[in-house]
């Protein structure tokens, strides 16, 4: 585990740095928005921030993961073989790491600035700010021991994460959803898209409150019920695909996956107090 909490806290702390950052683009564009006379309400301002969050977070934070990788890295060479270290060295790092991948992907990759937030000097501000509290959240990941609920709670947290966009596609954007399933949604009887829309979004829902509720309090009961929930989905569309003939789809590959996930992390908490307790 003492090797294990470096990588766990880099990906904790690049997925805590994403949070802070999709925000200043979120709220760039709502500024821009009604700027030219958009209509920006509660909901649609809230739409907004929160699919930026799941959307472009997932292709920011595989670029925050490479950025701390070398800036932490680098950090901890110079802490061990200089006199300079603790939380300020990795917050900067983190900071710096931040400012360089942002510009780096312009000046490399697109030629042209792609994530709104930084587009202004405040924005980049702002986003150093946030690499910086990044660095200082993975210094206090690392700088005490950790033991395997940490690993449990990170992809519990992970587990969410990914749910997260389903969720938002079935509260937001049902159309598309519902077409991912076979479904043309405005072809439906009103009472068919009632039903549509409260069971499958209850079903997102229900699953990713489980799993927050499960990496916070690593009881075990959570992660089953998500799994179950699953298993219990990729079951019975096999049953339904050869028992009453519907039309065949390999959505059951996923669901037995989304099952196994939390169902391994509820195993593995009750292994690891099995053997804790003996």
């Amino acid at each position: 585990m003492k090797i294990a909490k470096y990588p766990f806290a880099v990906l904790s702390a690049a997925l805590f740095t994403v949070l802070l950052m999709t925000p200043v683009s979120s709220l760039t564009k709502l500024i821009w928005l009604a700027s030219v006379d958009m209509p920006v309400g509660i909901i649609s301002s809230l739409e907004v921030i929160l699919f930026d969050f799941q959307r472009l977070g997932i292709g920011l934070y595989l670029l925050v993961i490479i950025g701390f990788t070398i800036a932490f890295s680098t950090a901890g060479l110079i802490s061990k073989f200089s006199s300079l270290g603790g939380k300020y060295l990795y917050a900067i790092a983190g900071g710096t790491a931040i400012f360089m991948t942002l510009f780096l992907i312009v000046e490399l990759v697109f030629q042209s600035e792609l994530i709104a937030g930084n587009k202004t000097i405040i924005g980049k501000i702002l986003h150093f700010g946030a690499g910086f509290f990044g660095g200082y959240f993975f210094y206090s990941l690392i700088s005490s021991e950790r033991n395997y609920t940490f690993i449990i709670r990170f992809l519990g947290i992970f587990y969410a994460y990914f749910l997260l966009g389903l969720v938002l596609q079935w509260i937001f954007n049902p159309i598309s959803a519902s077409a991912d399933f076979g479904f043309v949604f405005n072809e439906l009887a009103s009472d068919a898209q009632n039903a549509l829309l409260r069971d499958f979004t209850s079903f997102f829902v229900a699953t990713f409150i489980f799993s927050i509720l499960g990496a916070i309090t690593l009881n075990p009961a959570w992660f089953f019920s998500a799994g179950i929930v699953y298993f219990g989905a990729g079951i019975f569309n096999l049953i339904a695909i050869y028992a009453h003939g519907t039309g065949f789809n390999q959505i059951f590959i996923s669901e037995f996956i989304l099952g196994a996930w939390p169902t391994t992390l509820a195993l593995t908490i009750i292994m690891k107090e099995q053997k804790i307790s003996n």
